[in-house]
């Protein structure tokens, strides 16, 4: 228990000579001769007239009926000390208030709270402050770490006391909270009032309350609201109160949404979507939170945190990635105005359910951090380069782990997943396809030379490969991200304009292609599958790239493609070279190197079918919850026709369900709804759903994962299908995925 301190918290003199300084201010002012308060209030006190309640103006304390006395500007020197945010005293900044605020979804009509103290009679050491809730969560917090001179070595038992026990309070305690926009222009804020479940403010004590928070509070109208059904009961049963209340009703927008809760450390980098280059260096890394109006259409690069305007879908490529590396990824409305106090600062931000918190940091905190968390990824197959071939999936040997190994050393992870998904399924409910060796990508890096740029400013004729193996030697190269990104993009577009794949190799497409899909004029889809993804310990997602090319095309400038006279030429080989060219693009390299994973021996082969057209829906489907391990429902989201899921449209949202599989049972929840139906329509039907998810079962029950996930993880498997327009589930991609919880850890008062 910590000692009480016997000296007043900033006091400056006897009442006189308050006085006399603040001639003028003090007592309750009458009104046409009348004192609504009765002569009740003390010295410095004012009166409440609708109220007939005494009340201390800002930058005094106290018992507003005997005195009130001024005190020092006890935040700033509690700052000084700790050298970060405490608390205001007074709060009219906008700025100030977006800093010491987290952004929270605990109820929907809310945005934005912080906590307060507020002295409940004349015992309290401290007056009323406004905490920097970014810095002490709880009240507790503030109390102990943010004035351990006023009270020293005080525990959670002591805030009990001091706040929420009815019998010794000496403060009052709660949350003020922005409310959603309502289309007033008004800003409008609510506070609540922390008690025991048991115990019922009267309507003094929750206008004394109000009365300080009123004298010192500018940003907009002030009203309480119960915290509780209880204090609502409670509420209604004062009947006419003299302070204004607002019941929190459901606001137009979800103000907050975790899709990825973490803990991160980066410098705030605020950007447009649009303004995001199509091609060249990203201006961010993975040491920058990204904070930016939406999510555009192909975000798949490396960052400490992501921040977007606009609501994802829960299965996005960001997400997927933000999951598996445990970087934050949510949405907050207005997110760059919100975060704009922060532009270009380092910060901390954390994520959890139903709050967020961000505040600068120091760049040692953010060192520490980074050296503590960055997680080193060994290749498990490296690639046999030797290999060149292309197979069709159902001859692809997939029986054993060792024969997994030796196809994704040989096909890649995507290729041999597939495999692997037509010998444990249903092939009807199965794509069929080839695999292309990563022999033939070696073959071609190492064969295609290019006059490449090299270290110190110079060129030098090299082949593909020699390049990046010069380049991984250079500590320029290494560590200056502008750099990475202009040489990685220069080569990624001598790749795709310039090389020149071995025609024996494409010959080799050709005839596996009519050997396998029994025809020449088939639209192929080319899809990335190196073995530097969809593992345990790298996933992945949206790293690479794929494209469609035809059999039978020879001129990307062709007005009609020869498999499909509404689509311009797409050859084969232009096709290939953008798969492989995509392994060397910025967002992969980056995740790689903050995987600290060995670059020469990742690999890229290909998975080769045909390309999908008129299809009624696509999506991506996870066997559990990969936002909550506990939650043992599979996780549907799934879109309209051809509308992409993994890489969302601005302002489009694919519907989400949530389906639970009983022994004899199926539950179905419909988390979502698509906004490309209309209200009360879904996407998929239950009994689309229902198979599914049965499907997806049958087949989690068979599939051989390789490897052991980490303790305190939860494996399901990541799956994309379609929905033919014949109305078929077909499975498209699987992968194992490793779902981690994150747990708030360390000292709660950070």
């Amino acid at each position: 228990m910590f000692r009480v301190g016997w000296k007043r918290a900033g006091y400056v003199g006897v009442l006189g000579a308050i006085a006399a300084l603040l001639a003028g201010c003090g007592g309750a002012t009458p009104v046409d001769g009348k004192d609504a308060c009765g002569g009740r209030c003390g010295e410095l006190a004012s009166c409440d007239e609708p109220s007939g309640q005494c009340f201390c103006e800002a930058m005094t304390f106290g018992d507003p009926e005997l005195a009130c006395v001024p005190h020092d500007d006890l935040c700033q020197a509690a700052e000084a000390e700790a050298g970060h945010g405490v608390c205001r005293h007074v709060l009219d900044d906008p700025e100030v208030w977006t800093t010491f605020s987290i952004g929270h979804s605990i109820e929907p009509g809310l945005r934005r709270g912080l906590k307060y103290l507020a002295p409940s009679g004349a015992a309290a050491e401290l007056p009323l402050v406004f905490g920097d809730t970014n810095w002490y969560r709880f009240h507790y917090c503030l109390i102990a770490k943010g004035f351990p001179e006023l009270f020293p070595q005080a525990e959670y038992e002591d805030y009990l006391r001091l706040v929420i026990d009815a019998d010794t309070r000496d403060y009052y305690g709660g949350t003020l909270s922005e409310l959603a926009d309502d289309g007033t222009g008004v800003p409008k804020y609510v506070f609540t009032i922390e008690t025991h479940d048991d115990e019922q403010l009267d309507a003094k004590q929750i206008n004394s309350v109000y009365l300080q928070m009123r004298a010192r509070f500018g940003l907009g109208e002030l009203s309480y609201t119960p915290d509780s059904p209880v204090q609502q009961q409670w509420l209604e049963s004062l009947g006419d109160v003299p302070f204004p209340v607002r019941v929190i009703e459901a606001g137009p927008e979800v103000a907050y949404e975790a899709y990825t809760t973490g803990l991160a450390y980066g410098r705030v980098r605020r950007l447009h979507a649009d303004d995001l280059p199509a091609t060249g260096p990203l201006p961010f890394g993975w040491q920058d939170v990204l904070v930016i109006d939406h999510a555009p259409t192909s975000l798949a690069a490396s960052m400490a945190a992501s921040v977007t305007g606009d609501r994802q879908d829960v299965l996005s490529h960001l997400n997927v990635l933000s999951s598996l590396r445990g970087t934050p990824n949510f949405h907050v409305v207005d997110a760059l105005t919100v975060f704009e106090p922060y532009d270009g600062k380092l910060v901390r931000i954390e994520a959890l359910a139903n709050y967020y918190s961000v505040r600068e940091a120091s760049l040692e905190e953010a060192q520490a951090f980074w050296a503590e968390q960055r997680p080193h990824v060994e290749v498990g197959e490296p690639p046999d380069f030797a290999f060149v071939d292309v197979t069709g999936l159902d001859d692809v040997d997939v029986a054993s782990p060792e024969a997994r190994s030796l196809s994704i050393s040989r096909y890649g992870s995507k290729a041999t997943g597939v495999a692997v998904l037509r010998h444990v399924a249903d092939p009807e409910h199965v794509v069929a396809g080839m695999g292309l060796a990563m022999g033939a990508y070696h073959a071609f890096m190492a064969s295609n030379t290019w006059v490449a740029p090299v270290p110190g400013g110079g060129s030098e004729t090299l082949s593909y490969q020699a390049t990046i193996e010069r380049w991984l030697t250079d500590e320029g190269f290494r560590t200056d991200p502008a750099l990475r990104a202009e040489w990685l993009t220069l080569l990624g577009d001598e790749i795709v304009e310039q090389g020149v794949v071995d025609p024996a190799v494409l010959e080799l497409v050709r005839d596996r292609a009519r050997a396998t899909f029994g025809s020449d004029t088939i639209m192929l889809r080319f899809r990335s599958s190196s073995n530097a993804e969809d593992s345990l310990a790298f996933n992945g997602a949206g790293l690479y790239a794929s494209a469609s090319g035809c059999p039978l095309d020879v001129d990307r400038d062709a007005p009609s493609s020869m498999c499909d006279p509404s689509d311009k030429g797409k050859p084969v080989d232009r096709a290939i070279k953008k798969v492989w060219a995509s392994l060397w693009g910025q967002p992969a390299f980056e995740e790689r190197e903050y995987y600290q994973m060995d670059h020469l021996q990742v690999g890229m082969g290909m998975l080769i079918n045909p390309r999908f057209s008129g299809e009624a829906a696509n999506g991506v489907a996870f066997t559990g919850n990969p936002t909550d391990i506990t939650d043992p429902r599979f996780t549907i989201n799934v879109q309209l026709g051809e509308t992409p899921v993994v890489d969302g449209t601005p302002g489009v949202v694919a519907e989400l369900d949530r389906v639970r599989i009983g022994a004899d049972s199926v539950e179905i929840d419909r988390v979502q709804a698509s906004s490309l139906v209309d209200k009360g329509e879904h996407v998929l039907s239950d009994g689309q759903l229902t198979e599914l998810a049965r499907l997806l079962a049958s087949i989690e029950a068979v599939y051989p994962v390789d490897g052991t996930p980490p303790s305190g993880t939860k494996l399901m498997l990541d799956t994309e299908f379609k929905i033919t327009p014949d109305g078929v589930v077909v499975l498209k991609q699987v992968r194992p995925f490793v779902a981690r919880p994150y747990v708030p850890g360390g000292d709660q008062c950070r």
